[in-house]
């Protein structure tokens, strides 16, 4: 039989057809984020908004407290009251059986409606009691030296920062105690564990996440579908340039003295487990566009707000603040 019949029988058809699919697959998953979606993005106008410079492009959200229960939709999906206890943040009506669809154009606690994610962390306590913040203020941010292949994260992902199981302090690159910002201390340090902060700044807690993406893990539960950047940009293992979230938990206290951490529905460990995990339920098109144009073009674009996730402008070197529309 000739080369030729070989090829154009059934079983050489079939296999040849199945192979084709295969390297398509693997082809697509590699490069899901990277490929820009064709439909138009929504306008967003950054003009007079001070550019990125030394500083990362960002734009930033702001979520109230919705709920404290003992849920983790992530770690523990569908096992309702068997978390250790967190503190969630954005969409009210999340709980330990919520999928990322179940959350998207739901109601949210956030500066914009186009964020319906939700965002939880640990409970912390002082001598035994819950410390209730008020709010946490979230950094989408990306440095210029990746700017130019970020994309945004797709719709539906869920991560992870932090190490819940952490027995000795962890890095203040990911997890770190610092203070709210005084006149008299613009730049408070970062510290591994809760410190004394000085009169009129209170507690706060700050997560970094993780912003390479391996292109095709959507499920944040084992951590193995994203990983930080190091100074030489992302892994080949996880090539895809994503926004860095980073969450800032405010506490109303000055003092470092007696914090624990939630490890169960009733129990408290030492302060070294910090973590916060990210549920996403974005609007797709609002996120897509604000990320086009704060993060990759690197305009600091300070808080976004509305229906429509407006830029409202951040503070350039002098102070000023800029103003745009959507």
């Amino acid at each position: 039989m000739s080369t030729s019949s070989r090829l154009r029988s059934p079983l050489a058809l079939l296999i040849a057809f199945g192979a084709a699919l295969v390297l398509a697959a693997g082809a697509a998953a590699a490069t899901a984020a990277a490929v820009a979606s064709s439909a138009p993005l929504p306008r967003v106008d950054t003009t007079g908004f001070p550019a990125g410079g030394s500083n990362p492009g960002i734009f930033t959200d702001t979520c109230a407290r919705s709920e404290t229960a003992p849920d983790d939709p992530i770690m523990m999906p569908g096992m309702t009251g068997m978390s250790m206890q967190h503190d969630f943040f954005g969409n009210p009506a999340v709980n330990a059986s919520s999928t990322a669809a179940m959350l998207r154009a739901g109601s949210t606690t956030c500066s914009t409606s186009a964020d319906a994610s939700a965002y939880w962390t640990p409970v912390v306590y002082q001598n035994g009691t819950a410390l209730v913040p008020e709010r946490t203020l979230l950094y989408w941010r990306t440095p210029a030296g990746i700017a130019s292949s970020t994309r945004t994260m797709p719709e539906g992902i869920s991560l992870i920062a932090g190490n819940e199981t952490a027995t000795a302090p962890q890095s203040t690159s990911i997890v770190d105690w610092t203070c709210t910002t005084t006149a008299s201390d613009p730049r408070p340090g970062k510290a591994s564990l809760p410190h004394d902060c000085p009169s009129g700044s209170q507690l706060r807690l700050v997560i970094t996440f993780p912003n390479c993406w391996d292109g095709h893990t959507m499920d944040g539960r084992d951590r193995s579908g994203a990983v930080y950047a190091t100074s030489t940009g992302c892994p080949a293992s996880h090539p895809v340039h994503i926004p860095q979230i980073v969450l800032h938990v405010t506490y109303p206290t000055a003092s470092g003295a007696g914090i624990t951490l939630s490890t169960g529905p009733q129990s408290q460990g030492e302060p070294v487990t910090g973590h916060a995990d990210f549920m996403s339920g974005w609007q797709q098109s609002r996120m897509d566009a604000d990320v086009a144009a704060c993060d990759t073009a690197q305009v600091r674009c300070g808080p976004v707000k509305g229906a429509d996730a407006t830029p409202q402008g951040g503070k350039a070197p002098g102070g000023e603040v800029g103003r745009g529309k959507a």
